[in-house]
């Protein structure tokens, strides 16, 4: 990772802070919806973090491309930055305060560091290939709950309703302590991560949806793979994350 110095760890967490804020100056104010193919929309806050982002993190590794969710593909060979500039739109939309901004470069589509930021409780968590996941400095683990009956399992919904995803929750529900679908499928993964939740599971989302969370997840002592125990790819459709011993139990299940 000779391209990831502790400089451009500073130099990325002060970018997304400042993009934080930036979110947060449109936060519960009425903003216009530009509804996109998939049947999410676009504000113009995401449009504005999105470019910020881009401007700020270009200059840091030379030759790197962007994977971006409002202006597309810019991809580079090696090294990408993938960026949801706003995940969580609808809540932010709405005035809900669950939400983040999700930035990962991977190379050859392998994360090396991913941050998610929560800007209104000022959370920045972090993870470096090899190094660990972190929360505001801390070191954070996944929960170490080994029974399914006790588990609490973040389930993120897609745009686009599937009826094969709906099945495989129908498959576990009885079986969980409890399921809460917040909104924000990264923040999701960063709190998987942080062991306020036990496993994390969706399908049918974006390769910037997962690129940083994934990691960070990996890094916190957990796993991420897809329902056939795959690994996790750009072209990935399903997705579940946590401890393994609960992954696995999931996994049979479904």
């Amino acid at each position: 990772m000779k391209c990831i110095t502790p400089e451009l760890v500073l130099q990325v967490e002060g970018i997304i802070k400042e993009a934080g804020e930036l979110l947060c100056s449109y936060f519960t104010k009425t903003v216009e919806r530009n509804v996109k193919s998939d049947g999410s929309f676009a504000t113009e806050a995401d449009i504005a973090s999105e470019k910020f982002l881009i401007q700020k993190l270009a200059p840091l590794i030379k030759d790197a491309g962007f994977i971006a969710e409002e202006s597309g593909e810019k991809k580079a060979p090696v090294y990408n930055w993938v960026i949801d500039p706003l995940d969580g739109t609808t809540n932010f939309a709405q005035g809900l305060p669950y939400f983040c901004i999700s930035v990962a470069l991977t190379k050859n589509d392998i994360p090396l560091f991913g941050v998610i930021y929560q800007p209104l409780l000022k959370e920045y968590f972090y993870a470096l290939q090899g190094c660990g996941a972190f929360l505001n400095g801390k070191k954070i683990a996944v929960s170490n709950r080994k029974k399914i009956d006790e588990s609490i399992v973040i389930v993120a919904t897609p745009y686009v309703k599937s009826k094969e995803f709906f099945k495989s929750m129908n498959s576990v529900e009885h079986k969980v302590y409890t399921f809460r679908t917040f909104g924000a499928a990264a923040l999701d993964q960063a709190y998987c991560a942080a062991g306020r939740a036990d496993i994390v599971m969706f399908q049918d989302l974006s390769w910037w949806d997962v690129a940083a969370g994934m990691l960070i997840i990996q890094e916190a002592g957990g796993v991420a793979s897809t329902f056939q125990k795959g690994l996790i790819t750009p072209q990935y459709r399903t997705f579940i994350g946590g401890n393994q011993d609960l992954r696995d139990i999931f996994l049979k299940l479904i």
